[in-house]
């Protein structure tokens, strides 16, 4: 992988611990995985899943009750995340942990080498809050999605969503940061996000046809250290010399208003379901 592509696509752990990113997200990812994971229209026809950065399982976890009669395959890049996902104590025999990027084809899986360019033949591919850590190769991630795809798969997934709304906080965010942050970081996040429209012209773009996409907008109050906290366990938005956990709370809190200050959060997922033609 060139260096250009790991300026701002994921391909390696940039979270503080798997514990702090449960801990904030925790409540927001449950009920996106409870979305996610009842997208696909035939649960009992899935026999092979795979999912794209389960993260700390919320969602491995939640489609393992969904489809009763599949293997799942479940990967992420950071093998701390994994940790916690494999105490959630699901059966071996129904699912396989992997550690690696989805946009490289070295995996591992209890310290076996996998190949994953000989990867095929999955009946439908999951991602919760993941694929917007692709950016800017999208195209290539969607051309790995139907690589992966048996013919009539199924893709459903939730990646970063852009509505107005969201461009608008995106925006306050970026401009109350602006002094601390280094120059793009407080608008980085802004890049990944999708709209219905950039959903349909990658899926086009990669030859899925496109079943459903819709884009579910939440709202919450949260004092500044909440979501300063929130934001660091999510991965941002330092791109690179990130301070510790508590001084980039810290940082940010100061940045926003102070420990009083109140946060309108605006939540954005793009939701969609994509199938490879038969």
């Amino acid at each position: 992988m060139s260096e250009n592509m790991r300026t701002e696509t994921v391909t390696d752990h940039r979270w503080h611990t798997p514990e702090e990113y449960d801990e904030a997200t925790g409540r927001l990812q449950q009920r996106n995985a409870a979305l996610v994971a009842r997208l696909h229209p035939d649960p009992d026809s899935v026999q092979r899943a795979y999912e794209v950065g389960c993260g700390t399982g919320a969602l491995t976890e939640e489609l393992a009750q969904v489809l009763p009669k599949a293997r799942i395959t479940a990967l992420d890049v950071s093998d701390d995340m994994l940790r916690l996902a494999r105490n959630r104590g699901l059966a071996p025999d129904r699912v396989e942990f992997r550690l690696g990027s989805f946009l490289e084809d070295d995996h591992t899986t209890d310290g076996r080498s996998v190949d994953a360019a000989e990867d095929g033949g999955y009946d439908a591919v999951f991602s919760n809050a993941a694929l917007h850590w692709l950016h800017p190769h999208y195209a290539d991630g969607f051309a790995r999605i139907r690589r992966l795809l048996a013919p009539g798969g199924l893709l459903c997934a939730a990646a970063a969503g852009r509505t107005a709304a969201a461009d608008a906080f995106d925006q306050r965010i970026e401009e109350a940061t602006r002094g601390v942050l280094p120059d793009g970081d407080g608008s980085s996040f802004n890049r990944r996000r999708l709209t219905a429209a950039d959903v349909v012209d990658l899926a086009d773009a990669a030859d899925l046809a496109v079943d459903d996409v819709f884009v579910v907008e939440r709202r919450r109050t949260l004092p500044a250290p909440a979501y300063a906290t929130w934001w660091v366990a999510s991965g941002g938005p330092w791109s690179a010399d990130r301070p510790e956990a508590h001084e980039a709370v810290r940082v940010l809190t100061e940045a926003l208003g102070g420990a009083r200050t109140e946060v309108e959060l605006v939540h954005v997922s793009t939701c969609m379901v994509l199938r490879r033609p038969a």
